[in-house]
């Protein structure tokens, strides 16, 4: 039986075990407060790399879904302005319908028209002017613009043949600004809002898996901080154990 009074191998290893369930102690401590299974190159390198790349992609994803979100801004202002031109023409229409009729209405009533026909005319101009997204023009074929559209010039409803001559240039007009309607909202639904969409999914699947990487098990990171406590106590009892069982062998060996 060894019954050295200095430090034996045994208790070396003792204190090693110690070092070794503190450190791991330490890491599922860090794993538990910081959310992350990875919190050094250390932990995982492959996984951290890994993790990096899938960051930067997401990173990316956050800005080209930022940019496409105010392009849908910008379509939607534009769509907005259409309609509005649309709007504005269907009534210059109904003025001019009702000026083309000469058997019912009287000069004042199409002076009345022509009137109304006008004050259309200039919202109308308006619009194709002025409507912007910020800084940039919408409507008027400049560089950024969604389409061109050019001002019109005043519709004579002064007798039913301008009346006609009227309705006609109106109904070209209308057909311009439907067929301007159909490409921005094309664009909206077919390109924007499905790239958005799809922006979206794979943000969200990425991220998914980069938690799955990176991110801290709880259920698995909390067992193995309780198993490395138990191990850790055990460890710093036995080391007691030991020097105690020392005191008494010099204990035995002393002489009164």
């Amino acid at each position: 039986m060894n019954l050295g009074l200095n430090q034996n191998i045994s208790d070396l290893r003792i204190i090693g075990n110690i070092d070794l369930f503190t450190a791991a102690l330490n890491k599922t401590t860090a794993k538990l407060s910081s959310g992350f299974r990875i919190n050094s190159a250390a932990d995982d390198p492959a996984g951290l790399v890994i993790s990096e790349v899938m960051r930067a992609r997401i990173a990316g994803l956050n800005q080209e879904i930022e940019n496409t979100s105010i392009s849908m801004n910008k379509y939607e202002t534009g769509g907005s302005a259409l309609m509005q031109l649309r709007s504005n023409l269907t009534e210059m229409r109904s003025l001019a319908v009702g000026a083309a009729d000469d058997g019912v209405i009287d000069q004042s009533m199409r002076d009345a028209y022509q009137a109304e026909a006008d004050n259309l005319a200039v919202n109308y101009n308006r619009i194709v002017t002025d409507a912007s997204f910020g800084e940039q023009k919408l409507l008027d074929g400049s560089s950024g613009s969604l389409t061109h559209l050019s001002p019109v010039s005043g519709f004579d409803l002064s007798s039913p043949a301008k009346a006609e001559e009227s309705l006609k240039a109106i109904d070209e007009e209308i057909a311009r600004v439907d067929s301007a309607i159909g490409q921005v909202g094309a664009t909206q639904k077919y390109g924007l809002e499905s790239r958005l969409n799809n922006l979206r999914v794979e943000k969200q699947n990425l991220t998914a898996a980069e938690s799955q990487i990176r991110d801290t098990d709880y259920a698995q990171a909390f067992a193995e901080m309780i198993r490395n406590k138990l191990l850790l106590r055990s460890a710093v009892s036995l080391l007691s154990h030991h020097e105690i069982s020392a005191r008494s062998v010099l204990n035995l060996l002393t002489l009164d």
